[in-house]
């Protein structure tokens, strides 16, 4: 008669089962850190069944802290990108930053990073994929990890987050951005080299107002209001929305940050045309043109009129720059008035100046300007 196997011996975590010829076949969970994150595991070991739970006993205390763990994916679905969209939709993060998180998973995060159990990424996985990345995606794809692994802390699944270690990044392609600025009289000049082309408008909303490129073209011109001060005509416009690279007012019109938001001051004479202006659309009229066109028609008139051109990009550095050392505003005005968040409580919290203060401190400043 063939020789019957002992019985199996079974407990709630694992098993020890004759496997014949002397040997034994354990069966255990266990998070190996293989890849494969908590699964079920075998060990064919050769000795008796006292052996056998021995090795099962021991086996059990080296993986008695293992549990069930989230892949990479996982915790991103479940974790991350609830809270993510709740921040969102409070306002806390910009819909910009919200976007691109989205793509960065999509397109770099998730391909990579997605099956894997949370347990098994490794500083030198990670090291080997930043390599592969440029420095500017390597930058924003480690955050959105570190993110997700930040969860898995908060959640006690991992006791660390791995993205948090310091990485040797690529090394990031150092462009030469011009830091030209125009004098105020040389910004004077500028804007009636200008006139008349579709460069005009957004030049004035950027040069004259301090916005940023897409914010001077966001603006309606049935937004725009006239305001008198001592004499002098002002056109006043709440800043809220800002125009994408082409021109649109797709998902990334909203502004920066939710400082920007600000009234945009513009002081005679260049109100007057601010004011004048057919709609719907004040830079533009029917359609917003794209940045590249505005930067396209800044240059050309420039050259043509003999002004070596700055950057448009420059045009709100210049206004920082005239409205503080040349017409003397005090900075922090003219921060508030950038739309910039202010560094102290107090001005984070509590200073909160209308648009009546907006309009009065550019009407004075250059009023005195003027005068001298």
């Amino acid at each position: 008669m063939p020789r019957k196997r002992g019985r199996k011996s079974r407990s709630t975590w694992g098993s020890n089962d004759d496997a014949g010829a002397g040997r034994r076949r354990l069966r255990y969970w266990a998070d190996l850190h293989d890849g494969k994150g908590y699964a079920r595991h075998s060990k064919t070991i050769v000795g008796t069944k006292t052996d056998g739970d021995e090795e099962l006993a021991r086996l059990r205390v080296q993986h008695s802290q293992d549990r069930p763990t989230p892949t990479v994916g996982q915790a991103y679905e479940m974790w991350w990108l609830p809270d993510a969209t709740e921040r969102r939709e409070a306002g806390e993060m910009a819909k910009s930053t919200y976007l691109n998180h989205l793509s960065r998973w999509r397109l770099h995060v998730g391909p990579r990073w997605a099956d894997v159990p949370v347990t098994d990424v490794r500083a030198l996985d990670v090291q080997e994929w930043l390599k592969g990345l440029t420095a500017t995606i390597a930058e924003s794809a480690l955050s959105l990890l570190r993110q997700v692994l930040a969860e898995c802390v908060r959640y006690e699944v991992v006791d660390r987050n791995v993205a948090s270690m310091g990485y040797r990044m690529p090394k990031r392609i150092e462009r030469v951005y011009s830091k030209d600025v125009y004098t105020l009289p040389e910004m004077v000049a500028a804007l009636e080299a200008v006139r008349g082309t579709v460069a005009y408008l957004p030049a004035v909303m950027s040069g004259i107002g301090s916005c940023r490129v897409g914010e001077s073209m966001g603006f309606m011109a049935s937004e725009v209001r006239r305001v008198e001060v001592d004499g002098m005509t002002l056109a006043v416009v709440d800043l809220v929305r800002q125009a994408t690279v082409n021109g649109s007012l797709g998902p990334d019109h909203e502004l920066k940050t939710k400082t920007s938001e600000r009234p945009i001051v513009i002081v005679e004479p260049w109100s007057l045309d601010v004011l004048s202006a057919e709609g719907p659309w004040l830079c533009g009229g029917a359609r917003i043109p794209s940045q590249p066109t505005v930067r396209r028609h800044w240059e050309q008139a420039l050259r043509d009129a003999g002004i070596a051109p700055i950057p448009f990009r420059n045009l709100r550095n210049s206004w920082r720059t005239y409205m503080r050392w040349e017409l003397g505003v005090p900075e922090d005005k003219v921060e508030r008035m950038m739309g910039h968040g202010g560094r102290n409580v107090g001005e984070i919290h509590y200073d909160r100046p209308t648009w009546e203060v907006y309009a009065r401190t550019a009407a004075d400043a250059w009023m005195r300007y003027r005068a001298r």
